[in-house]
């Protein structure tokens, strides 16, 4: 009796489904196949979301947090006008192309900023004297400007124009201070011609060249 229910078990097991019943168990054999790869497949997808997300979040860099690609630094203002008016004041440039900057501690008015100085500077390399800078920068456009100061102009900038300082500027930087020179229109006068070495100068000049103690001059 054992053997027999045993065979009609095993009998059992094989005998054919009815339509109903194989339509159950397949679509269950396809759930359990399908949930793996669908639970991979959204774990993917929201990757892809948050990747998305995040990249189309990123602000655009303004102004105010731009950073050099080369690495050289970069001054930061509300404009390109005020950057370009702090970098003239502390780089220097009134102390020589502004006429009376250091005898009036720095007040001299805007009107008269910039505009040259006929007093020249003698040394070795002759007399030179600083440029008019409101009417160049309406002669030259902003990528000579750039050029000027990071080359020495091509190599003929003369003393005492300290061309090695404006050579490691950023050019933004540089740009920024034509575009405010530039926004305070022309004025002034020429300055006089460079003079050569050996030449004796027709204006007032400042000597370069340094004296020893007790050597009479």
């Amino acid at each position: 009796m054992r053997a027999a229910s045993s065979r009609r078990a095993s009998s059992e097991s094989y005998l054919p489904q009815s339509s109903g019943a194989r339509r159950a168990s397949l679509a269950a054999h396809w759930i359990r196949r399908a949930l793996p790869i669908a639970s991979v497949g959204a774990f993917a997808a929201c990757a892809a979301s948050a990747g998305s997300t995040a990249t189309n979040t990123t602000p655009e860099p303004s102004h105010s947090t731009m950073t050099s690609m080369s690495g050289t630094p970069l001054v930061h203002a509300a404009s390109d006008s005020a950057a370009g008016q702090y970098l003239t004041v502390v780089g220097g440039c009134n102390d020589c192309h502004t006429v009376g900057w250091a005898e009036s501690n720095g007040r001299t008015a805007p009107a008269q900023q910039l505009t040259g100085n006929p007093v020249g500077y003698r040394g070795p390399w002759g007399t030179t004297y600083p440029a008019n800078l409101r009417t160049l920068v309406q002669r030259a456009s902003e990528d000579r400007w750039v050029q000027i100061l990071t080359t020495a102009d091509g190599g003929r900038g003369r003393p005492p124009m300290p061309w090695m300082n404006t050579a490691q500027m950023n050019d933004q930087d540089l740009r920024a201070m034509y575009r405010y020179i530039h926004s305070l229109g022309a004025a002034g006068n020429p300055v006089p011609r460079a003079v050569p070495p050996g030449g004796t100068p027709t204006t007032p000049y400042i000597d370069f060249v340094p004296v020893q103690p007790g050597s009479g001059h």
